[in-house]
């Protein structure tokens, strides 16, 4: 493949959600959802995500924060 094929199509594109303190949120918003995860786990989960993953109730918030936080391939398991 070409070089042209992997170089960016605006070259002064800044992508905001890879720098730092995207990430910083990113990892802080996952951490919460995890975090509900653990402490939710012992209630049936009845919230479906992506590829079938349940998840408690409680935790949709949560969720709903990591997905607008992070990137979709960043979320996907």
């Amino acid at each position: 493949m070409s070089a042209e094929t992997y170089a960016p199509r605006q070259p002064t594109e800044i992508h905001t959600d890879v720098l730092s303190e995207a990430r910083r949120a990113c990892y802080k918003a996952r951490d919460a959802f995890y975090a509900c995860l653990e402490k939710e786990s012992d209630k049936k989960p009845t919230e479906i995500a992506s590829v079938g993953l349940l998840y408690p109730p409680e935790c949709k918030a949560s969720r709903a924060k990591y997905l607008k936080m992070c990137r979709s391939s960043w979320c996907d398991w």
